[in-house]
């Protein structure tokens, strides 16, 4: 084959999920408007995006609220305010699954944050010396 018909780039391979798409569907915003980390969904999953890296996932779109909001909560301080933008895409299936449980989208939300430092508090008695 002439060295002209060569492609310049090998081709890339698929290894399993590479190239598919995951749109954000909540961003976690810094003052400026940029965007520091957010809510990507990638089939039926959620997953919880910092630092341009996954850092959790979860198939409830309430939990993936949750995660973000606890992940603004960790890193806002006073000289970097955090704020969080939820698109309908997930603020709707977590409304219909806190409907589901009986309750409002910030009750459910609460429930879930409880639950959280519940199991932070049972993690933090378990690793303390007796």
């Amino acid at each position: 084959m002439p060295v002209s018909s060569r492609p310049r780039h090998p081709r890339r391979r698929s290894d399993g999920d590479s190239g598919r798409s995951m749109p954000a569907v909540a961003h976690l915003l810094a003052a400026d408007d940029r965007i520091v980390g957010g809510v990507a969904k990638r089939d039926d999953e959620y997953a919880l995006v910092l630092g341009g890296r996954v850092i959790a996932s979860t198939d409830s779109a309430g939990m993936a609220i949750a995660m973000l909001r606890h992940a603004r909560a960790t890193l806002s301080n006073d000289d970097t305010p955090l704020s969080i933008r939820v698109a309908p895409a997930l603020e709707t299936p977590a409304t219909l699954e806190a409907e589901a449980a009986g309750l409002t989208l910030e009750a459910y939300l609460a429930v879930l944050e409880a639950e959280r430092v519940e199991r932070s508090d049972d993690r933090d008695a378990a690793s303390r010396p007796q």
